[in-house]
């Protein structure tokens, strides 16, 4: 299976220590569960309570909203990125 990179989002490092973790699987949605296994918080970074989507998620800085969502195709190496939504006035 492929091994992809997830970059976790703002203020959150993986055990190690590190900004990002590899991750396998042939899809985002398969990666990005991986990754929630190795940090659970990104899962409220990413998900309503509901289990609908809200965060961006860009797989080489293309939104995978504009591709086929989290059924995308990965491959090895590709590099995935959360982005929560910001909010304020």
């Amino acid at each position: 299976m492929p091994t992809s990179y997830v970059r976790l989002p703002a203020g959150m490092t993986a055990p190690g220590g590190g900004r990002e973790v590899a991750c396998h699987g042939a899809t985002v949605g398969e990666v990005i569960d991986e990754a929630i296994t190795v940090e659970p918080r990104m899962r409220a970074r990413i998900f309503r309570e509901d289990g609908r989507r809200f965060a961006g998620i860009f797989l080489n800085g293309r939104n995978i909203n504009a591709l086929d969502g989290m059924d995308t195709a990965v491959s090895d190496g590709d590099r995935l990125s959360v982005v929560p939504p910001l909010s304020g006035g």
